[in-house]
């Protein structure tokens, strides 16, 4: 104990000339005796306060002086030092201000040590928030600051939600569970309600990510709206992340099917969704769409190719690419068969029209099954279908 109130009335002192120091419990006096600080006087307040006051303020005025009474402190009424007390500093031994001063905190900070004081018990916690903080904080940027210790994260509101939510696609739940034992975890959904206008009578971790899917995913439908545009700039970030893409690719499937989007999906045109990339079942709608769009000749290649070009923008183009740029030029492929005559009236004809116009024909097929050999074996039908009507047939295999 010696040293931990060595340390703290060291800290004080770096601050103040006087300190004041006072033993409730009365069980400290023998710490006080021993104590030895460089270039401070020690006093033991017992019914001396004026000639306290006159040495510390007229004889000593550059003394550093630490002021021990044996006892609770006085009424202010009856404490003859309180003017000196208000303007200079006050040690105290109870484990909360121990904690104050190992934090350098003032005394205006007493509130959030004794809200989350089995968060300060976690020496790592407690050490972690030390190198965090700084000498503007408030009470909200220490309580922030303390959920990013917990969450591992940088000392934002949409980091602390990034990792969480990584934590919970992996089955995980350590970090919250944290959050919660130290009395964090109504502090953090005050401030996710603030932030994204969250509200549920079962706030969690799922419910949330279900929320935020379902939201987005209705700014750009039709759908109930409940969270605000901040809401869709996380996923959008979240989505974005090569650090947490894997956490929001788990739980995008996983909310899909929670959420019904591959029924919803079934009365949607591409149109309405060309610009949406939240769920993979997206880029599968789209995908069967466009090969309806060419088989039928429904869409000209023209809108195809467009929409595919939007595609590449989207969160899943990566794993889908080879079948987009196949059904692109199967589309050229198509269209350009049909506008072609192949009544070739000799050899030197045929390769006359072959460098004029038909190698196009034969490079829209080459890089058609390129990109579907490179797509999977799963979209070989796909190929037999398409290209059925290379030959200018028309059949289904």
């Amino acid at each position: 104990m010696n040293e931990r109130i060595t340390l703290a009335l060291k800290k004080l002192f770096e601050k103040h000339r006087i300190v004041f120091w006072y033993d409730s419990k009365k069980e400290l006096c023998d710490d006080f005796e021993s104590l030895t600080l460089p270039d401070v006087d020690k006093i033991e307040i017992q019914n001396n306060e004026y000639a306290i006051k006159y040495r510390i303020l007229r004889e000593e005025p550059d003394t550093k002086f630490l002021l021990y009474h044996q006892g609770p402190q006085p009424e202010d009424m009856e404490n003859w030092l309180l003017d000196v007390q208000l303007s200079h500093g006050e040690f105290r031994t109870d484990q909360t201000a121990l904690w104050l001063s190992e934090l350098e905190l003032g005394l205006e900070f007493i509130d959030v040590v004794q809200d989350h004081q089995d968060f300060f018990a976690v020496a790592r916690c407690k050490e972690a928030l030390k190198k965090l903080l700084s000498s503007d904080d408030t009470s909200g940027m220490i309580r922030l600051k303390m959920l990013a210790v917990c969450a591992g994260s940088d000392p934002r509101l949409d980091s602390v939600l990034e990792y969480l939510l990584h934590e919970y696609s992996d089955g995980s739940e350590e970090k919250y569970k944290l959050i919660e034992r130290c009395n964090l975890h109504h502090v953090f959904w005050k401030l996710i309600k603030k932030q994204y206008t969250y509200q549920s009578e079962s706030c969690g971790i799922k419910d949330f990510t279900l929320t935020l899917f379902k939201s987005s995913y209705a700014m750009g439908t039709d759908g109930e709206i409940s969270l605000n545009s901040d809401a869709l700039v996380f996923l959008k970030r979240w989505k974005d992340s090569r650090q947490f893409e894997t956490s929001f690719e788990k739980l995008s499937t996983e909310s899909a099917g929670i959420l019904g989007i591959e029924q919803d999906l079934t009365k949607r045109s591409i149109k309405e969704v060309v610009d949406l990339d939240y769920f993979r079942l997206i880029d599968q709608k789209i995908i069967s769409d466009l090969v309806h769009a060419v088989v039928n000749r429904t869409d000209t290649p023209g809108t195809i190719s467009l929409w595919i070009r939007q595609r590449r923008q989207s969160h899943w183009y990566h794993e889908f690419k080879h079948l987009y740029e196949a059904i692109d030029f199967a589309a050229q492929y198509i269209t350009l068969w049909e506008q072609t005559e192949l009544n070739l009236t000799s050899l030197s004809d045929g390769i006359r029209r072959y460098t004029q116009s038909l190698y196009k024909l034969d490079q829209y097929y080459r890089k058609y099954t390129y990109h579907v050999r490179l797509s999977g074996r799963k979209y070989l039908s796909l190929s037999l279908m398409l290209f059925a009507m290379r030959l200018g047939k028309s059949f289904w295999v």
